[in-house]
């Protein structure tokens, strides 16, 4: 008998099931939300590694640099902006579009914690990819004390400024996307609002607008039936049929 239930997911499943996910609305949304975040980060490192060069170019020296070009002000530039801090890139996005996405409906809360948990797999990647130089220098220099910097203080102090500046990515992003969607949550309920106190508003004012109208009279041979009052026209002051005599009594009805 074939069994009907699934079996255990594989590497393959579980990507194709993200893939599928990830074409669908909320799935686009999220990719749009965590880009948006990222690039935040990346505009800042930018503007920061930026003035480190024009700073670094200002007193570059030839002979104060023997290392080559990883000691040059556009190395530097580089490796600060491109380099070093590329796995807090790609381990911060995949963590806010696989596992902590964010939609434009989301509660700040939500986006707060997801940001903070994308910034500790990016913090946790450059600790892990810190391992190789650190080793590298340490046997180099003959002391292990660049392992620890490596593995402590350089991914700490990087990671604590690029998780800030994601935090700040991801609020301006949920924010951007939800102020520009016209049928976000919020903008359905203010618009709602409005629409029911402006109904009431023009009702208020018809019912105070409309006169009030007289009550007719009600014809006795038929109960509940208004009948419209007959106009009556005033009387001429050349009518004489008032002095006319009364009829006479019919004698058969007696």
């Amino acid at each position: 008998m074939t069994p009907t239930q699934p079996g255990t997911p594989t590497v393959r499943s579980r990507f194709r099931a993200v893939v599928v996910s990830t074409r669908s609305a909320e799935g686009r949304e999220s990719f749009l939300i965590a880009a948006a975040a990222l690039g935040v980060l990346l505009v800042v490192r930018f503007a920061l590694g930026l003035l480190a060069l024009v700073g670094s170019a200002i007193g570059f020296s030839a002979t104060a640099f023997p290392s080559g070009f990883a000691a040059t002000p556009v190395g530097q530039f580089l490796g600060g902006f491109v380099l070093y801090p590329f796995p807090f890139y790609l381990a911060a996005f995949a963590v806010l579009v696989l596992v902590r996405p964010i939609r434009a409906r989301d509660g700040l809360d939500v986006v707060l914690r997801s940001t903070l948990v994308a910034g500790l797999a990016g913090t946790a990647a450059l600790i892990l990819v810190g391992v190789a130089p650190g080793v590298a220098l340490s046997r180099e220099g003959g002391t292990w004390v660049n392992l620890a910097l490596y593995l402590t203080t350089i991914p700490l102090s990087a990671g604590v400024v690029d998780t800030a500046v994601l935090v700040l990515g991801g609020v301006l992003a949920r924010s951007w996307l939800r102020g520009g969607d016209p049928a976000s949550p919020s903008r359905d309920g203010e618009g709602d609002a409005l629409a029911t106190d402006h109904e009431t508003d023009v009702d208020v004012d018809r019912s105070a607008a409309a006169p009030a109208e007289p009550a007719l009279p009600v014809d006795g041979s038929a109960p509940g039936r208004v009948v419209p009052a007959a106009p009556t026209a005033p009387p001429s002051s050349d009518d004489w049929t008032r002095y006319a005599p009364p009829p006479a009594r019919d004698e058969s009805g007696r």
